[in-house]
């Protein structure tokens, strides 16, 4: 199905960041919310990103004010029937998600694609509060939209093979690269970054690791472009601290970060948007020292378990992880391809010490220890 004009409901920083990649493509799109006052903010946000782009060289003015002609917008349920997809950016609430499905699902053309933006709730709970769970999917963009370029396109239980290709086909005509995921607690990127992460908060808090030079040895040793702490404190530990728990929930102790997060938001340090987080402010400049290795070494050893996990139950195709963690993590190379590089047999034995060292979690994955007998690698060898 082509699809030409697109609904956006939840007019906030993502939802509006949404509106404006949409528009960008020469999309129609109407921007909606609860209120007018919150559509106008999110049309001032659309207008922002235009004209730093207009004051970096990178776009013309007119072309600027021809994207924010493209996004209309809307109160409540106005105009939405008129589109062939809605793309819901609401809070990251189950209920109040559910609420809008409900109701998207009344006011939604027959056939028209219902698409919501979670970074991890299920599709498949969003799909049966609707009378077509076949045209149901995740379209989950990375912040900010308008700037990073991978779209998780997740599959719920009755998402039919035709609305996967179309949300697909939506997220390659907005300029995006989508990476097919089967739904799974945490999807894809986040599972496998909220598991490194939280494996650095915990063995930081074994080995009294100093966090700047943790996150520096993370940078030196691999392919990530900042630690734990640092991109902790960049997303929001309130956030990081919700996810990691929803994730705990589901998948068992390997989510457990030592406490770290709870203590963090119990005293008010929610990272940079409240001034403080794990460093007061940016973070400083490091050397790494041991203990920061240490730390590193749990966190590229937590990704990579998480990816085979990932790998083994079929979440996501093998190239696509890391495609995935490079594209919406900024990874230089995915986890699969850091192993790659190291030497399976090598990383195997690895795993097996921490394993024996701090429990079953680390236990090598067939993906993993079947390659590395085999003499395979993960990736092709460039």
């Amino acid at each position: 199905m082509r699809i030409e004009r697109v609904a956006v409901v939840g007019a906030g920083v993502m939802g509006s960041e949404i509106a404006q990649v949409m528009a960008a493509a020469g999309l129609q799109v109407t921007l909606s919310d609860v209120r007018r006052d919150l559509v106008d903010r999110g049309l001032d946000h659309v207008r922002s990103i235009g004209e730093r782009r207009v004051a970096r060289g990178r776009l013309e003015q007119a072309e600027a004010d021809a994207i924010l002609a493209r996004v209309t917008p809307a109160e409540g349920d106005e105009g939405l029937s008129e589109c062939d997809a809605v793309i819901e950016a609401v809070t990251e609430v189950i209920d109040v998600k559910r609420q809008v499905f409900r109701r998207l699902d009344a006011v939604m053309r027959p056939g028209a694609l219902l698409a919501s933006n979670t970074s991890g709730l299920s599709i498949s709970a969003l799909a049966r509060e609707t009378h077509r769970p076949d045209r149901v999917v995740g379209i989950h963009f990375f912040n900010p939209a308008s700037v990073m370029p991978l779209v998780e396109v997740i599959q719920g239980e009755a998402t039919s093979e035709d609305s996967m290709t179309d949300a697909r086909e939506l997220a390659e005509q907005v300029g995006k690269t989508p990476v097919r995921v089967r739904e799974c607690p945490g999807f894809l990127v986040n599972r496998m970054l909220v598991r490194a992460s939280v494996e650095a908060f915990r063995r930081a808090e074994e080995v009294g690791a100093d966090p700047a030079a943790a996150d520096a040895a993370v940078v030196a040793e691999g392919p990530a472009p900042m630690g734990a702490f640092a991109l902790g404190d960049l997303v929001g530990l309130d956030t990081l601290a919700h996810v990691a728990s929803d994730l705990q929930q589901a998948y068992g102790e390997r989510f457990e970060d030592g406490g770290q997060l709870a203590r963090q938001v119990a005293a008010g340090r929610l990272g940079q948007k409240s001034g403080a987080g794990f460093y007061e402010g940016r973070p400083p400049e490091a050397t790494p020292d041991a203990p920061g290795g240490d730390v590193a070494r749990r966190y590229y050893a937590g990704a990579l378990d998480e990816a085979c996990r990932c790998l083994e139950e079929e979440v996501a195709a093998l190239a696509d992880i890391d495609v995935a963690m490079r594209l919406g993590a900024g990874w230089e190379r995915g986890p699969l391809r850091y192993a790659d590089d190291i030497g399976l047999p090598a990383v195997v034995e690895l795993l097996k010490a921490l394993a024996a060292a701090a429990g079953p979690r680390f236990a090598p994955r067939p993906p993993l220890t079947e390659r590395a007998s085999s003499g395979r690698r993960f990736t092709e060898a460039s």
